[in-house]
């Protein structure tokens, strides 16, 4: 029996759902690199059905470019592979070659070439050599496509499928959701609540929100804003807080890692806000419906920022703008009720229908149909 190789750089925690039901659902095998540089949780890969192996990543001090030791076993008994979409990877320049020259399909999930990579000689020559190898590209979003075009990929060959966190729980979650008083509780009053979720750290352009809390928290009218995330060495929003005197407006929640107290957290506040590139915390937040907002340098974001439906569930302030971040802050913390379980629903909609796990499911085995448990 035939079985589709997977080879991922790394095993991601949030990725473990999508992989299970790969390995459910098709027959596929997984090899994983064991590093990206870079501490993030990762789930235990003997957790998952057709699990093959890791391979040892090594990084040369003077370069970008990975090697991925053993290599060479992912080169028996497979007639399509699926690998991560990154040049730097020097193995998966092997596996191109591998199956150009025996005549396999190779296959990459990626973000696609962005305009921005193309502005030199080098990347733009790498990302053309590349992609144009690839028998198809699965892209998180429809973004980069005209980037993609630019360096000869035809649409036929891109396959939007999105990105997803754990879709069956956060549903469930949901559906059990109820509105409680943890923020009447702890900031005492019943004034809208914004949320961040994520790291804190300078990259992240906290100061930004602070800076538009301040802006709209007047003595007639109130916003909270609940921070939750791990603090790394910089305490400078702590500070920042501290000098503004808006202690009693800020709760700094700390990192949260029980989802269910994440739901809580999430569906009872009004916005979730994200200064800088969104990614994933679009999914958390849209998951539970909750409106999310991010800046609108679409060109830097990240591909979930397509979740977004611009004023609809959420919206776009002008990138580095403290005034227009707080102009949509309190368009969305003045919704009525009414309002407020429209958008919940429409959000929550639109996570299940194309970035859920389901709906990435439907696009793999559409593209790999030999590959299904029928």
């Amino acid at each position: 029996m035939k079985r589709l190789c997977c080879f991922f750089n790394y095993n991601p925690l949030y990725r473990y759902p999508i992989y299970h039901a790969m390995s459910k659902e098709m027959d596929c095998d997984f090899y994983f690199g064991d590093s990206v540089f870079e501490p993030l949780k990762q789930f235990e890969p003997a957790a998952l059905k057709g699990f093959k192996g890791m391979l040892h990543a090594v990084k040369s001090r003077k370069s970008v470019f990975v090697w991925h030791k053993g290599i060479r076993k992912l080169m028996r008994g497979y007639s399509d592979y699926l690998i991560t979409g990154q040049y730097e990877y020097l193995s998966n320049w092997i596996l191109i070659l591998f199956a150009k020259l025996t005549g396999k399909h190779i296959f990459c999930w990626s973000h696609g070439a962005k305009a921005v990579g193309l502005n030199d000689f080098k990347s733009r020559m790498l990302n053309q050599c590349f992609f144009r190898s690839m028998d198809g590209v699965f892209m998180y979003g429809s973004y980069n496509i005209p980037t993609m075009k630019k360096i000869g990929i035809t649409e036929e060959r891109i396959h939007i499928i999105h990105n997803s966190l754990d879709t069956d729980k956060q549903a469930k979650y949901f559906d059990e959701a109820i509105p409680s008083n943890i923020y009447r509780q702890h900031f005492g009053n019943n004034s809208p609540t914004v949320i961040y979720i994520g790291r804190i750290q300078k990259r992240k352009k906290l100061d930004l929100l602070i800076e538009a809390i301040r802006f709209v928290n007047t003595p007639c009218h109130r916003i909270n804003l609940v921070i939750v995330g791990a603090a790394t060495n910089d305490r400078s929003i702590e500070e920042m807080v501290s000098d503004y005197g808006m202690q009693d407006a800020v709760w700094f929640y700390g990192p949260c890692y029980d989802e269910a107290l994440n739901a809580e957290l999430i569906y009872n506040a009004d916005v979730c806000v994200c200064p800088a590139e969104v990614g994933l915390t679009a999914i958390h937040a849209l998951s539970y419906g909750t409106p999310v907002i991010s800046n609108n340098d679409f060109e830097n974001q990240m591909p979930e920022f397509e979740a977004i439906q611009e004023g609809v569930t959420g919206g776009f302030y002008k990138a580095g703008d403290c005034e227009s971040l707080a102009e949509q802050i309190l368009s969305w913390t003045s919704k009525n009720s009414a309002e407020r379980q429209n958008i919940r629903r429409t959000a929550h909609d639109g996570i299940e229908r194309a970035w859920s796990v389901a709906y990435q499911i439907d696009v793999l085995q559409k593209v790999f149909p030999q590959y299904v448990h029928h």
